[in-house]
């Protein structure tokens, strides 16, 4: 006889398909998540106080500050050196010209210039030295003679009259190219051009020279002088000036451009004269400063100061610049800019 079964396997492996019913309960809901739900002894129950000033947060926010300060440094010291670096490469301060004006001869200048000896501008290793410390010392220009007080000529001229007169004497090598790479560092070339005081010319040509009771004249130095009424002795500055232009040199220091005291008060005209003619002849695309000439023999640093307070009044920024020699360089240096002195020529 078959037995009879209770339960049946039609259903075997089959998904329940039934819906939850039922109601949520906000009693014990609100303990499935944190800070959700609330009764009347919610108040009574201890919470956990947070820790403001722990150990964690105090590392934290002191390592954030450290991180503001080293950020507040590198700003400082980039703009710093930014400003050591225009300050050294700058050109000199200009004042704009007038309009109508063509050229630079109207415009003042200020330059800090350290002056060098000609034979130095070679173009190669000698030139480089001179940049570095033109940089290192905080100058926006170097000066040259390019017809020295003994009436030598610093740099290799191709004028016939310089040729016959053999006045050439320790050149500059290469001073096109030397000028060149001066002006591509932001570095004003300056050249120095004794216009009357000269031992070669007024001998090698008599008909330049300045006479005094029927012999060419020479001062209590034995020094001789061109004769600013002389049309040969007037081309002859203008000649050098015109050549060294044409290598790029664009500002020019006038000196000795009087004749000496003794000779009477018709001294030439001065530089006020000279300047003139060659505005008219060269044209206004170049400036002619005079110089004016001071001596400092001090080496201690208070005699210094004293003596520089004495024979260096005030700035000169108009047609005008002081030509120092003096022993110590750098102390000069120091006091001019100290004193707001900015358009002067340091020589040893």
């Amino acid at each position: 006889m078959k037995r009879k079964r209770f339960y049946k396997n039609k259903k075997r492996n089959s998904k329940w398909t039934e819906k939850p019913q039922g109601r949520k309960i906000p009693f014990a809901d609100k303990y499935m998540r944190e800070s959700a739900g609330s009764d009347k002894f919610d108040n009574r129950r201890p919470k956990a106080k947070k820790q403001i000033f722990s150990k964690e947060n105090a590392l934290f926010v002191l390592k954030k500050l450290l991180v503001f300060i080293c950020c507040l440094m590198i700003v400082f010291t980039g703009y710093t050196i930014m400003d050591v670096h225009m300050d050294r490469r700058s050109m000199p301060y200009q004042d704009e010209a007038d309009e109508n004006q063509a050229g630079i001869s109207s415009v003042s200048f200020e330059m800090k210039s350290s002056a060098v000896e000609s034979l130095s501008l070679d173009g190669a290793v000698m030139l480089d030295t001179v940049i570095n410390e033109i940089f290192e010392d905080g100058y926006s220009s170097v000066s040259f003679d390019l017809k020295r007080e003994d009436g030598t000529i610093g740099y290799n001229s191709s004028l016939a009259t310089v040729d016959t007169y053999g006045a050439v004497s320790s050149p500059s090598p290469e001073l096109e190219k030397s000028v060149s790479e001066l002006l591509e560092n932001d570095i004003l070339p300056v050249g120095i051009v004794s216009c009357y005081k000269d031992n070669i010319a007024p001998l090698a040509d008599i008909s330049s020279a300045v006479f005094r009771d029927g012999a060419v004249y020479t001062d209590s130095e034995g020094a001789s002088y061109l004769n600013p009424e002389s049309a040969s002795a007037y081309n002859y500055i203008k000649s050098i000036i015109e050549e060294a232009q044409g290598m790029g040199i664009s500002v020019f220091v006038l000196d000795f451009c009087s004749l000496p005291e003794e000779l009477g008060t018709d001294n030439g005209g001065g530089f006020e004269k000279i300047s003139q003619k060659l505005y008219h002849d060269l044209g206004t695309h170049l400036k002619l400063l005079e110089a004016q000439r001071v001596t400092l023999v001090s080496s201690d640093s208070a005699t210094l100061e004293e003596e520089a307070e004495e024979k260096i009044k005030q700035d000169i920024t108009d047609d005008k610049i002081y030509l120092i020699t003096a022993k110590e360089k750098s102390k000069v240096k120091k006091l001019l800019d100290n004193k707001k002195i900015s358009s002067y020529i340091l020589e040893e």
